[in-house]
């Protein structure tokens, strides 16, 4: 990931829904016609409340309080606060139904996880009766793939990429489409030199649909990054030249592209620029 992306995420909106459309669209939109959102949103109301200028503290749901709490301090001072909420994060990937499912019954009242407040609105249409009769129907976020995200973020901040996989892989379970899992999880991959991994999560984040820039220029990073490593290298150049179109000042995909027309050209073979992610910036 690219360095600190995990406290820019939350530092950006408080409870971690980056690229959210869930609050102009209306329900009887096409899905297909939405940005892509990096993560599922940790609770329906967040986006809102964030764009009010406030922050939601308190959901009512264990789960998603809990990682709201987590996102607050990870905002107010750096990714390394994730240690101390790293339990609270594993019961909350713990807590994720297997498998995953959406829907579940409590009670009289059907309970819906959706990624944003478009889904709950859609969700409630699809289960209106045709004789108008009220439904008990309650809509809850999805605080799993942003539980994964910051755990396995703060995982390969410490030096421990196989712990952040493993992490990654479960919020995966939850966002198949989430571009910051797939992302960070490639951070972990170049850290242990997985560079046919690396290619691999690169080109799915690469096939999800309607990606905002950000996301796909680091995707196009990380697919430069692992073709640099494969010496594919017209490949490579070409990703990142693709991922300046998006974000024309990356200093990262600028540096690289140097070292790939070196190399090209018979000059030194020196390793192209990995680092862990606590100390200089991963693609």
């Amino acid at each position: 990931m690219d360095l600190h992306l995990a406290q820019a995420v939350a530092a950006g909106v408080a409870a971690a829904c980056i690229g959210s459309a869930a609050l102009a669209q209306p329900a009887s939109s096409p899905s297909a016609a939405r940005p892509a959102q990096s993560i599922p949103d940790v609770s329906p109301e967040a986006p809102a409340v964030a764009q009010a200028g406030g922050r939601e503290v308190s959901t009512g749901d264990p789960d998603e309080d809990a990682v709201l709490a987590m996102v607050a301090d990870v905002q107010a001072h750096s990714i390394l606060l994730v240690k101390d909420h790293e339990t609270a994060l594993r019961k909350v990937l713990a807590d994720m139904p297997q498998p995953f499912v959406r829907e579940h019954q409590e009670g009289d009242k059907l309970v819906f996880r959706g990624d944003s407040m478009s889904d709950c609105l859609a969700e409630a249409a699809r289960l209106r009766p045709a004789s108008g009769a009220p439904i008990t129907f309650v809509c809850r976020g999805n605080p799993y793939p942003a539980a994964a995200f910051y755990l396995g973020s703060y995982l390969n901040e410490v030096g421990q990429p196989d712990a952040a996989i493993e992490v990654l892989d479960a919020g995966l379970v939850a966002a198949p489409d989430a571009p910051l899992l797939l992302t960070e999880r490639n951070a972990a991959f170049i850290a242990l030199h997985r560079w046919d991994d690396t290619l691999s999560g690169a080109d799915r984040g690469l096939a999800i649909a309607n990606l905002i820039p950000r996301d796909h220029a680091r995707l196009l990073r990380n697919r430069g990054f692992a073709l640099t490593e494969l010496k594919r290298l017209d490949e490579a150049r070409k990703a990142y030249e693709d991922s300046l179109q998006l974000e024309s000042d990356n200093a990262l995909a600028k540096n690289e592209l140097t070292y790939i027309a070196r190399l090209q050209s018979g000059g030194a073979t020196a390793p192209s620029q990995i680092f862990m992610p606590a100390k200089q910036p991963v693609p």
